[in-house]
């Protein structure tokens, strides 16, 4: 299971850093829904009412297709079809349609139907089977009403590989009929679309397809995406929605791994390309909203793109969710949860938005809300480690470090799992057994090449503050300016200009580099002011620095305000008391003071 709403990894603090499952991932989760869209917002900024809340009798899920070919490879070729049948269903503003994420948690043909669609929150359940021979496909679908366990409509369809797209479009055409749905001329329009006359165009951009719904998060994932996709463009250049999902994968591989203008430029370069072949494409404007959101920080921007998607019909539920994300880059909180509870209506088994429902409680600490919300996602993927670590570290901001070491005993040590690796780092210095932190790092570390290169540097910086803890000063020395190198040189080979400097920052003040703290600090503070859900984060890098030049007045005067902020992984009395960040501090009536009077 993997996060939809995550900053890269140069953006996190390495070594004291508290969010446990909100990094490093984005990327196809995010998408898992195929290619998605915004919910439109109210001209005031509240969340629009959809119809589909009380959609009634109108609503269905897609199931999962039986692959039937002889070729297992060739599953990816009934993803595609189911994929694409709800893509076009969920362009039909008079249909509730759950989102992918959560109807592919269940087989084509279950058992108990009428319990799988009461979870899901529908009154139809689509069941279908694909065989493709050569260039003959076979489909077959049945609409099921849920409440008699009887067919409504069923039919099978025996074509040419070159008429999948009239498949597609009748089937969507007869479930619409069948529901009594109402579709304007647009929306017949949109359903009945040719997007390619090429077939290997398509088969490669059902390749692409299904890599971008596999909820990895791996740099190779998200690069065979971006090939297979670029494939189907070569091989049709006029293939808008390749486009589209090509400038998707390019801009979330920016954002998450590859953060150079060379990435940035293809992101760009097939967001145009898509939206001169089509200019009204709803994909074309949710591409921008992403290229403007993940790409350009441009958070204003990137709500009117999607605003443009949501009227041209794509998915739902995660158009939901991302709305979320941008309104809590801008700290509008209580329309950040209400499109989180929306979200949920149309993907209710999908553990990403219950948890990050938690995030967002947890940023604004209400911390008991946030456990129950990390349940419910647990609920749907038992014994998930990210959610475990994650309801750990809701603990450990609360300060019950015993509630938490029972979560983290359960973690898997997975080093390339900064999350898992994060959480136990927390637990160890919060409770002073450094040697445990130590030796862990120091195995960690011991195949460096293992490791990607910015994982290295952040293992390496906190190694190297455990060590100051220790009183080893001369090593503490070489692997905190080992670590800096490191992360320096990875800034620089970066497109962002305050990339790593919130790891960066501290380093330096733990080398007493007075006037690297100073620069960094400046640097900074654009997006502390333009970015309320991360910019806390920021902050608190600064007055850690702070903190360890002796700078006690600037850094109380940060903490004070830290802790009348909400943000993620905000400041708490809890953590202020144990962490040993702040031990310098601990001895100033001013700092005794303020963690005494906000018992």
């Amino acid at each position: 299971m993997k996060r939809t709403e995550n900053i890269s990894p140069d953006e996190k603090l390495p070594y004291w850093s508290r969010r446990k499952f909100a990094a490093l991932v984005v990327s196809l989760a995010l998408l898992a829904g195929g290619l998605l869209a915004f919910q439109l917002l109210r001209q005031d900024g509240a969340p629009a009412k959809s119809k589909h809340a009380a959609a009634g009798d109108k609503s269905v899920a897609v199931l999962p297709f039986d692959n039937f070919n002889r070729d297992p490879e060739n599953a990816y070729f009934a993803d595609g079809i189911q994929d694409e049948i709800l893509t076009r269903l969920a362009k039909i503003d008079d249909l509730k349609v759950i989102s992918r994420t959560s109807t592919q948690r269940y087989k084509s043909s279950p058992e108990d139907l009428p319990e799988i669609a009461k979870q899901l929150g529908v009154a139809h359940v689509l069941e279908g089977s694909v065989q493709k021979a050569g260039d003959q496909v076979r489909v077959t679908v049945q609409l099921i009403s849920a409440a008699t366990d009887s067919h409504v409509w069923a039919e099978t369809y025996d074509r040419k590989l070159t008429d999948i797209f009239a498949v597609e479009s009748e089937i969507a055409e007869s479930i619409a009929k069948s529901l009594r749905a109402k579709l304007t001329p647009g929306e017949r329009r949109a359903v009945s679309a040719r997007p390619t006359d090429n077939p290997e165009a398509y088969d490669a951009y059902l390749r692409g397809l299904a890599l971008w719904n596999s909820l990895s998060t791996s740099p190779d994932t998200l690069q065979k995406a971006a090939d297979f996709y670029t494939r189907a463009v070569q091989l049709d250049p006029k293939f808008a929605v390749a486009w589209a999902n090509l400038s998707m994968v390019q801009t979330l591989n920016y954002a998450e791994f590859d953060p150079t203008a060379q990435r940035l430029s293809q992101a760009k370069q097939a967001l145009d390309t898509a939206m001169r072949l089509q200019p009204d494409l709803g994909d074309g404007y949710f591409a921008l909203g992403l290229y403007r959101y993940r790409g350009l920080r441009d958070y204003d921007g990137a709500l009117e793109a999607f605003e443009e998607a949501i009227g041209r019909g794509v998915n739902r539920a995660m158009s939901l969710e991302f709305a979320g994300y941008v309104k809590r880059r801008q700290g509008k909180w209580d329309e950040t949860l209400a499109l989180h509870e929306q979200s949920a209506a149309l993907d209710p088994r999908n553990s990403i938005i219950f948890s990050e429902r938690a995030v967002t409680l947890r940023s604004l600490r209400r911390f008991a809300e946030a456990r129950a919300a990390i349940d419910r996602a647990l609920a749907i993927t038992p014994d998930n480690p990210l959610l475990l670590a994650q309801k750990a570290g809701n603990y450990q901001a609360e300060g019950d470090f015993a509630s938490a070491e029972k979560l983290i005993e359960r973690l898997p040590l997975d080093k390339d799992q900064p999350e898992l690796i994060g959480v136990r780092y927390t637990q160890w210095i919060c409770t002073r057994r450094y040697g445990e932190a130590a030796r862990t790092l120091e195995t960690l570390l011991a195949s460096p090449e293992s490791l990607s290169k910015y994982l290295a540097a952040a293992y390496r910086a906190r190694l190297g503050l455990v060590k100051k803890w220790t009183g080893e000063a001369e090593g503490a020395a070489r692997d905190l300016t080992v670590a800096r190198d490191e992360l320096e040189m990875l800034r620089q080979q970066s497109d962002k200009g305050e990339g790593f400097l919130d790891s960066l920052i501290v380093i330096e003040a733990l080398l007493g580099d007075r006037a690297a703290v100073d620069l960094h600090a400046a640097k900074l503070q654009d997006q502390i002011e333009t970015d309320a859900f991360y910019g806390p984060a920021l902050e608190k890098s600064i007055a850690a620095a702070r903190t360890q030049l002796g700078q006690t007045e600037a850094a109380l005067t940060i903490l004070r305000g830290l802790l009348k902020k909400p943000g993620d992984s905000c400041l708490t009395i809890a953590l202020l008391r144990a962490d040993p960040i702040w031990d310098p501090l601990r001895s100033d009536p001013r700092y005794q003071e303020l963690v005494e009077t906000k018992r």
